[in-house]
């Protein structure tokens, strides 16, 4: 008798044949979305997206109806562009692992991560994990209680407030959508009230005198020429990066992008590094 005890992970071994642009989203469920409701940008096949989603704009966007649903869905039905949902419209939460960055070997240290609404990558080598949360609506900055999370594990990045991408080629499973595991909602309030006490010592920082701030800096540059171990390339790049730009660094998007280039990243990496630094910062 053949028995399978196969460790591939469901959201591998599951099948992906839906090739509609929502799948089995529950965008008609009004509890999971902000009072304009769903809210999509539209994106471009060179990577540029729509304006306006960011933290500082999103709102007042969102209220003028400039992100809606039906709008969105009707250029990319007709191929004009592509489409990314806004996450900080909705209370749901991605796992967006990446295959090509260790995401499929790394992404168990998130313990257990029960199945749920699916779709693969546009690579065609990762996927993208969805989940609801407990998170509540703020008047001022939408569902923000899950910030965004780039490198949470080696190749595993948590898209809460951001941008999730979609185009033609991805695909999705047939599952409903699920919880976030307490496990991993407990993990991300953590990694959150840890990056918010990172962010109040830069601050105070820079409420010093000149000569304490360019002590600062030279240390961040210092820190971004060390050696960086192998598949850790974009968390690292990230999170010195985000601390340089925060800290205000002269010229940190050239001083990050040459640095990626000298340790192998291409160039939509590079692109895409800078881009995601500069919206969390």
């Amino acid at each position: 008798m053949n028995m399978n005890f196969s460790t591939t992970p469901w959201w591998q071994s599951d099948e992906y044949l839906d090739n509609s642009a929502l799948g089995m989203m529950p965008v008609g469920d009004a509890d999971v979305w902000g009072p304009k409701g769903p809210a999509l940008v539209k994106l471009w096949n060179d990577g540029r997206t729509q304006t306006g989603w960011g933290r500082e704009a999103f709102m007042t966007e969102y209220k003028r109806q400039n992100f809606l649903l039906n709008r969105i869905l009707h250029g990319y039905a007709k191929g004009t562009w592509n489409f990314a949902w806004i996450m900080r419209s909705a209370r749901i939460v991605c796992i967006d692992i990446d295959g090509k960055n260790g995401g499929f070997e790394h992404a168990s240290e998130l313990g257990y991560l029960p199945p749920t609404l699916s779709e693969t990558s546009k690579s065609g080598n990762g996927y993208h994990l969805f989940y609801l949360t407990d998170d509540e609506w703020d008047v001022n900055d939408g569902f923000a209680g899950f910030r965004d999370h780039i490198g949470l594990v080696t190749g595993v990045d948590i898209r809460g407030t951001g941008c999730v991408y979609h185009y033609p080629t991805q695909r999705w499973n047939d599952r409903e959508i699920v919880k976030l595991p307490a496990h991993l909602e407990q993990k991300l309030k953590k990694k959150h009230q840890l990056r918010q006490h990172a962010s109040m010592v830069i601050q105070k920082t820079l409420a010093l005198d000149p000569e304490e701030i360019a002590i600062m800096h030279d240390e961040l540059i210092t820190e971004l020429s060390k050696p960086i171990p192998a598949g850790k390339r974009n968390n690292t790049l990230f999170a010195i990066g985000s601390k340089m730009a925060e800290a205000k660094v002269p010229d940190w998007q050239t001083l990050v992008g040459d640095r990626a280039v000298a340790v192998g990243l291409d160039e939509e990496e590079v692109d895409k590094l800078i881009t995601n630094i500069g919206r969390y910062a």
